[in-house]
C-alpha cells in the first residue's frame, strides 16, 4: 500500500475508539440436539471458528468450542504480536463426537489488516453412542477479515468486515435408509463497509445448495427463504415404532442496521432442522456469518458531511442512492449526491473570466443571464464553449440593419462592374 493512501488518514490513527471492525464465521453452530445422552454437551457447539477485529488487531482461528473435552485448539495473532501464525492440531475422539486434525492460520499487524482462516477437519457427531446423527465433510472452513478500503465516490477511506463459509458437505444418518446429503455448490458470504456516509453498505451472498435424500429424491435451493421439508422413517432416524420424522432444510436471510457511520449485520446461510414425533432431535445453522464497522462521520480523514440533505431525484422521478435497509428510526437521511463531475457549476462558484456581459449591454435575445438560471436538485447538462470558441461579446449579432448594409455593398459592387465592363467595350 502507498503512501498516498495512509496518509488521509493519519490524523485518525491517535483516535481507534472512534472506528472499529469485527468479522467472525463458523463452519457449524448447533443450537440444540435433543437426543441422546450427550445432547447437553453437544449443545452450543461451534465447528471451525474464524474471528478478526480493528484496529487494535487481532485475529483468531479456533477448530472447534464449547463442547468439553475437546482440547482449546487455536492460533491467535494481534498488534502486540503482529504477523502471521499456522498450527495444526490433532484429530479427537469423544464418546459424542469425532473431530479431524485442523489447521489454522491468523494474521494481524500493526495497521487495519486482520483475518484468521479456520479448516476444522471432519466432524461426526454421535450423540447416541450407535449411530451418526451429523457429519460435516473434510474440506470445510470459515474466514474472516477486517481492512481499511477505499470507497467508490469519495476521498475517505472506510473499513470492511467480511466473513465467509466455504462448506463441502453435511450428511445426516449416514449410513443408514434415510441417509440424507447436502452438497455446497456456491459459498456464503457476508461483507459490510462503514463508509461515514450514505455509501455504508451490506452486501450478502446466500449458497446455492443441492440435497439428495433416499428412493432418488433430490432439491436444489439457491434463494434467501427457500426450504424444504423431507419425511424420514425407518431405523437411523427417528423411532420405528412410531411416525416418521422431518428434515426441515431452509435458506436463511441477512439481519442488518445500516447508518451513516455504523453497520452490523448477521447471517444464518443454511437452517437446518430434524424433527421426530416427540419433538425436535437436531437444530443447527451451517454457515454462522458476523459482522460489525462504524467510522466517524464523513470516513476515516474525511471532513464530516451533511448528512440532512435529501437524496438526489433524478428526471422522471428516480431517486439517485438510496436509504439503507435496516437504518435506525429518525435518523436523517443520506445526504450524498450522485453527480457527474463537470456536468453541475458548484454552488458558490464565480463565472470565467470574459463571460460576464459589458457594462450597461443587455443580454442577446433568446438567451437569458447566468445568474437568472434556476436551481434544482436535477443535475441538467450544460454546454462548455472551449477557449477558441467566440464568446458573446465577440460574436457578430445578426440584426436586420446588419443584413441591409450587406445588401447595399453587394450592389455598389455589381454597379462598379458593370460600368468597368462598358469602359472596356468603348475602347476596343
Amino acid at each position: 500500500m502507498n503512501n498516498s493512501e495512509i496518509a488521509p488518514v493519519a490524523h485518525v490513527v491517535d483516535r481507534p475508539d472512534s472506528y472499529s471492525a469485527r468479522a467472525s464465521a463458523s463452519v457449524l453452530r448447533l443450537a440444540t440436539s435433543g437426543t441422546g445422552p450427550h445432547s447437553v454437551a453437544l449443545g452450543g457447539l461451534r465447528l471451525g471458528v474464524s474471528s478478526a477485529r480493528g484496529p487494535r488487531t487481532s485475529a483468531t482461528a479456533a477448530q472447534a468450542v464449547g463442547p468439553p473435552g475437546v482440547p482449546p485448539t487455536t492460533a491467535t495473532r494481534s498488534y502486540e504480536e503482529p504477523g502471521s501464525v499456522t498450527r495444526t492440531s490433532p484429530a479427537v475422539e469423544l464418546p459424542f463426537l469425532t473431530l479431524g486434525s485442523a489447521r489454522l492460520t491468523a494474521t494481524a499487524d500493526r495497521g487495519f489488516l486482520s483475518s484468521a482462516l479456520a479448516r476444522p477437519g471432519e466432524l461426526v457427531l454421535n450423540p447416541e453412542d450407535d449411530a451418526p446423527l451429523l457429519q460435516v465433510w473434510r474440506g470445510s472452513h470459515s474466514s474472516a477479515q477486517t481492512q481499511r478500503v477505499a470507497v467508490p465516490g469519495q476521498s475517505a477511506l472506510g473499513l470492511r468486515a467480511t466473513a465467509r463459509a466455504d462448506v463441502s458437505a453435511v450428511t445426516l444418518f449416514r449410513g443408514s435408509p434415510s441417509e440424507l446429503t447436502i452438497r455446497f455448490l456456491s459459498s456464503p458470504s457476508l461483507v459490510a463497509v462503514a463508509a461515514g456516509t450514505s455509501r455504508t453498505s451490506v452486501h450478502y451472498a446466500a449458497p446455492t445448495v443441492a440435497v439428495t435424500a433416499a428412493a432418488g429424491r433430490s432439491y436444489r435451493l439457491d434463494a434467501v427463504g427457500e426450504k424444504v421439508e423431507i419425511p424420514l422413517s425407518g431405523p437411523g432416524c427417528c423411532d420405528s415404532d412410531g411416525p416418521g420424522g422431518v428434515v426441515r432444510i431452509s435458506l436463511g436471510g441477512v439481519r442488518e442496521r445500516v447508518g451513516h457511520t455504523s453497520v452490523d449485520a448477521t447471517a444464518a446461510a443454511l437452517r437446518l432442522q430434524v424433527l421426530g414425533a416427540d419433538g425436535g432431535l437436531l437444530d443447527a445453522t451451517v454457515g454462522d456469518l458476523d459482522v460489525s464497522a462504524r467510522v466517524p462521520l464523513g470516513g476515516l480523514g474525511g471532513e464530516p458531511c451533511d448528512c440532512s440533505e435529501p437524496p438526489t431525484v433524478a428526471r422522471g422521478g428516480a431517486v439517485i442512492g438510496h436509504r439503507a435497509a435496516g437504518r435506525p428510526a429518525g435518523e436523517s437521511a443520506p445526504a450524498q449526491r450522485e453527480q457527474p463531475a463537470g456536468r453541475e457549476q458548484p454552488a458558490g462558484r464565480e463565472p470565467a473570466a470574459g463571460r460576464e456581459p459589458a457594462a450597461g449591454r443587455e443580454p442577446a435575445a433568446g438567451r437569458e443571464p447566468a445568474s437568472a438560471a434556476p436551481t434544482s436538485t436535477v443535475a441538467s447538462p450544460t454546454e462548455t464553449p472551449s477557449e477558441e470558441a467566440p464568446t458573446a461579446d465577440s460574436a457578430l449579432p445578426t440584426t436586420g440593419t446588419n443584413l441591409a448594409v450587406i445588401a447595399a455593398v453587394g450592389l455598389v459592387l455589381l454597379g462598379a462592374g458593370w460600368i468597368v465592363r462598358r469602359a472596356v467595350r468603348r475602347r476596343t
